[in-house]
């Protein structure tokens, strides 16, 4: 025969006295652990201790690429511009080392990219080497570490007014086999539609 529910108050005028001690002792304890895990786990005040700071580094990351944009005839004007910045040597692994290039020309307002080619030099490529062109904030970037030289579409219809940065890196631990690696000149030339 099924056991009937009884109510909490019935439960509580039959319990055994001896049980009463035991559940407070344990709510007793269950509060003690939570207040030490908050005092002892809980991010720190300004006014704490700042010995150690927390440093949040966001490397570049390239996007996936983009789906293919039909190529329509155009026929109003173009322009382009070359930039050229000398690379970094690149000293340590896990770390980012920028070429900013910066936008050498008046760009009309309203102007878009419809190529981007590139050129970077280093002396060698140590395993784990990684290069990466992005455009304005490293937010829209394209993986260049295959190809010293090239062109891509991929920065079709953004803003040409806004400059690119190459980013290059040596992943892995340990030390960087046979010392830093020498940066040598880098070049991008864009190449844009004007509106109207």
């Amino acid at each position: 025969m099924a056991e009937r529910s009884r109510p909490l108050h019935h439960i509580a005028r039959h319990a055994r006295p001896s049980l009463w001690p035991a559940a407070l002792l344990g709510i007793a304890c269950t509060a003690g652990a939570q207040s030490y895990v908050d005092r002892n786990l809980s991010i720190p005040s300004s006014t704490g201790d700042t010995t150690r700071p927390v440093v949040i580094i966001a490397p570049a990351q390239p996007a996936p690429p983009p789906a293919p944009i039909p190529v329509l005839p155009k026929s109003g004007p173009i322009g382009s511009y070359a930039s050229d910045a000398p690379g970094p040597d690149i000293r340590a692994k896990n770390a980012d080392y920028a070429t900013q290039f910066r936008v050498v020309e008046k760009i009309p307002a309203g102007a878009t990219i419809n190529k981007v080619a590139w050129r970077y030099g280093v002396d060698r490529k140590p395993p784990g080497f990684e290069a990466i062109l992005c455009w304005q904030d490293a937010g829209t970037c394209w993986t260049v570490t295959d190809a010293n030289t090239g062109n891509t579409d991929f920065f079709n219809g953004k803003d040409a007014t806004r400059p690119f940065m190459l980013y290059y890196r040596v992943k892995g631990g340990g030390y960087l086999p046979g010392g830093p690696v020498k940066g040598d000149m880098n070049q991008i030339i864009v190449t844009y539609d004007v509106p109207g």
